[in-house]
């Protein structure tokens, strides 16, 4: 797929688009794309990329009923925040070198494209619409959160300090390289004025207080020297997740991998539950869900102590505090939904730093 042909929106797809992209991944026999309908999905979910579910005409042969299209934002502040953090080239590369070899099923990618000077990119996706979802908003289920978690765990252990990190993995950048530490002390000194004249009403001082210093200290936050690291993928939240029941558990299915970086494990573990289980749920099972991370991590032969892993995952809550900020403040909302799903992880994280004593960590 040439780079100058990245169809950037809906309109722009073709059917001979299409059907080069069935045919290239496999899932076209015969016959050829002759039109296509298009629906806008996740309306309030994705925030920094538009999707769509498109459903193919074929004459003759036969392809996917329906498949997933994953195109870039169309707003100035989005494209910047995407452009500073590699996002839209994180995710492509996710695909190409690392969703076959995780055990956390991803959706299948059927084409890609990434252009490096517009930082347009393009996905197909296989379309997961008949797993199962549930709303952020209203909270993660316990039993979901438990499969979820070890399904993180188990993504981890198979890039835990990989050798790959230095030969097909290597575009995967510590979450202290620059620029992202640079990267998100800007984001978080544009966002913050934007961010407290839609939210500021929600803050209580002592989240103010932290946020105010937020910039200041942004870089060692991020920074976890001499610790083990791995892919991490960065935004792991219940709007990222869909769930396939089978008679031996439930199998996780992660999609929107924009945000992966190589990192200490803890990282995506405080996000998931400072930001997707409600406040009540995540008191009540934290431990024992933080329990089952390092269990199932030990199956893999690997030891996270448990001292260590709490530090490391009151730190990332702690941190977890910039992406309702930035959401806030730098990012197009779309909907009331995307305006509630900022209030809500907001008001998560926020308990959770207070519960962990987490601003006792801050630098």
């Amino acid at each position: 797929m040439s780079q100058h042909a990245i169809p950037t929106t809906v309109e722009k797809v073709t059917p001979a688009w299409l059907t080069d992209a069935l045919r290239g991944s496999g899932v076209l026999d015969g016959g050829v794309v002759t039109g296509f309908g298009a629906e806008l999905i996740g309306q309030g979910v994705g925030i920094m990329g538009l999707l769509h579910r498109l459903t193919p005409i074929y004459d003759g042969g036969s392809g996917p009923a329906t498949v997933v299209l994953k195109t870039p934002v169309d707003h100035e502040m989005t494209r910047f925040v995407a452009r500073t953090f590699q996002f839209y080239n994180k995710e492509v590369a996710f695909y190409r070198t690392a969703a076959d070899r995780s055990p956390l099923t991803t959706a299948r990618c059927l084409a890609s494209a990434h252009d490096p000077e517009s930082d347009d990119f393009v996905l197909l996706l296989e379309d997961l619409g008949d797993a199962e979802a549930y709303d952020q908003l209203e909270g993660c289920p316990p039993d979901m959160a438990e499969a979820a978690v070890r399904a993180l765990a188990r993504h981890h252990a198979e890039f835990w300090e990989t050798p790959s990190f230095e030969t097909d993995l290597s575009w995967v950048p510590y979450g202290w390289d620059p620029p992202m530490p640079q990267g998100a002390q800007q984001g978080m000194t544009m966002a913050w004025e934007p961010f407290l004249a839609g939210f500021g009403s929600d803050l209580s001082d002592d989240i103010r207080a932290i946020g105010e210093r937020f910039p200041a200290v942004v870089e060692e936050m991020m920074y976890f020297p001499e610790k083990a690291t791995t892919l991490v993928h960065g935004d792991y939240r219940l709007d990222n997740l869909f769930f396939r029941r089978h008679d031996d558990g439930p199998e996780v299915i992660a999609i929107d991998w924009q945000i992966c970086v190589r990192t200490v494990g803890a990282y995506d573990l405080g996000y998931f539950l400072s930001q997707s289980l409600t406040i009540e749920d995540r008191r009540t099972h934290e431990e024992r869900l933080l329990d089952i991370y390092r269990s199932t991590l030990a199956e893999a032969g690997i030891d996270y102590p448990a001292d260590e892993l709490m530090e490391d995952y009151r730190r990332t809550v702690l941190f977890c505090l910039c992406y309702p900020i930035q959401a806030g403040g730098n990012v197009e909302l779309v909907n009331d939904r995307a305006v509630q799903l900022v209030g809500q992880m907001l008001e998560r994280v926020a308990a959770a730093i207070r519960d962990l004593d987490a601003a006792s960590l801050m630098p």
